[in-house]
């Protein structure tokens, strides 16, 4: 009877002792030493480590995960571009007489040529999402397998605190017309072993080549673009990733077609530079508009975009220096447009009792960069909370 005791008494603790190893996240470790080793593994590796136990993949499918990688050093670098994906050529392609060979004759062959070519010149381009890892020098390429595909000159915008990537608007590969899709890729967020593609809802306007910009870690506005008329567009729309809800906000002052969106870290402005009207194509605006999520207004600024001939889209682009109310938007340029600058008087843009935009200074780059005659501007703008944004605009 005492033996018997002894026994249920040692399974019992050995069940107790297996139960805390279950619980921890490497059996033998301490959690905060776990959490150290887990948080240095690449992200290639995630897909994999999410498969080992519920645990592991409930960890590192929480957004709490992805901040402790941020925290430690450890987050690698996303470089993220939607790419046309490469024709297929003709020898890919398979026919019945391909099977064999031995009854294919010259006239077969130059039809099936033919063919081959047609269905390449008629056949839509294809679109996906090419993923750089600066960090890891790798690439991948990814797209969603349901709808149409990724849309030809959609926006991508990406919201680090969550780990989110979202494609918004552009056209229909095949119609060629404007569409309302949006797509989420989560990076970090998925139960499942690897990531994947969802559909978030879809704008309440269809719009191509339209500005937009993340403010705080959730919050999407859109703004103008062009409808399926080409008719430039003053709407705005703003979209919470989290609860997946779009709600129209006030028109835009100006209609604005290839604009350009602008948000800064720690600021509630959504600001939108430049663009086109619908009887002036191609003649760029040089004032802004921004939209206070705070008061709900739209107000416009004078003299933000000196260039009438030159789009900002791809030509900008914002980064935070330092602290948050220090921050850079980076302009690269060419000789025509430093030389406009440079006969551009130095004059305060005041845009209300609390905020002024100033060009301070423009400073020649390294001779080792490439380019004609390359500069760099300074550009200040000050805040309601007093705090500096430094805008530098980079002519290459």
């Amino acid at each position: 009877m005492i033996k018997e005791t002894k026994t249920s008494s040692f399974k019992l603790q050995k069940a107790v002792e297996d139960d805390q190893k279950q619980q921890q996240l490497i059996p033998g470790l301490p959690d905060e030493i776990a959490m150290e080793c887990m948080v240095r593994v690449p992200y290639q590796f995630h897909s994999n480590m999410k498969s080992v136990c519920h645990t592991w993949q409930h960890l590192m499918s929480h957004p709490s995960f992805h901040q402790q990688r941020l925290k430690s050093g450890t987050a690698e670098y996303l470089v993220c571009l939607v790419q046309p994906l490469p024709p297929i050529h003709a020898s890919s392609t398979t026919t019945d007489d391909d099977d064999d060979p031995l009854n294919s004759n010259n006239n077969k062959t130059i039809k099936n040529e033919d063919k081959r070519e047609q269905q390449h010149i008629h056949s839509p381009p294809q679109y996906a999402l090419s993923i750089y890892n600066a960090t890891h020098n790798l690439w991948q390429r990814t797209r969603p397998t349901e709808g149409s595909g990724i849309p030809m000159f959609c926006q991508c915008l990406a919201l680090p605190s969550s780990g989110k990537l979202l494609l918004l608007g552009g056209w229909d590969p095949t119609t060629l017309e404007p569409v309302p899709h949006v797509y989420i890729l989560d990076l970090i967020g998925t139960t499942g072993a690897a990531c994947k593609w969802r559909r978030g809802a879809s704008m309440s306007v269809p719009r191509s080549f339209f500005a937009c910009a993340v403010i705080g870690p959730s919050t999407v506005c859109v703004a103008g673009g062009h409808d399926s008329q080409k008719n430039a567009l003053r709407s705005a729309e703003v979209y919470d990733v989290e609860t997946d809800q779009w709600k129209m906000l006030p028109d835009m002052i100006e209609e604005r077609d290839e604009c350009q969106g602008l948000a800064w870290e720690g600021d509630s402005k959504f600001w939108v530079a430049s663009g086109y009207g619908t009887e002036s194509q191609g003649q760029f605006r040089s004032d802004a508009e921004f939209y206070d999520l705070y008061t709900g207004r739209w107000s416009k600024v004078d003299g933000v975009w000196p260039f009438s001939s030159t789009s900002p889209r791809g030509a900008t682009t914002t980064i935070c220096v330092n602290r948050r109310d220090k921050h850079q938007w980076l302009w690269f340029l060419g000789s025509e447009q430093q030389s406009q600058q440079q006969q551009q008087s130095r004059e305060v843009v005041k845009v209300g009792d609390n905020i002024r935009l100033e060009i301070v200074s423009s400073i020649p780059l390294p001779n080792c960069i490439t380019g004609t005659t390359p500069c760099v501007t300074t550009l200040d703008y000050v805040g309601q909370e007093g705090g500096i944004i430094r805008i530098s605009i980079g002519c290459l």
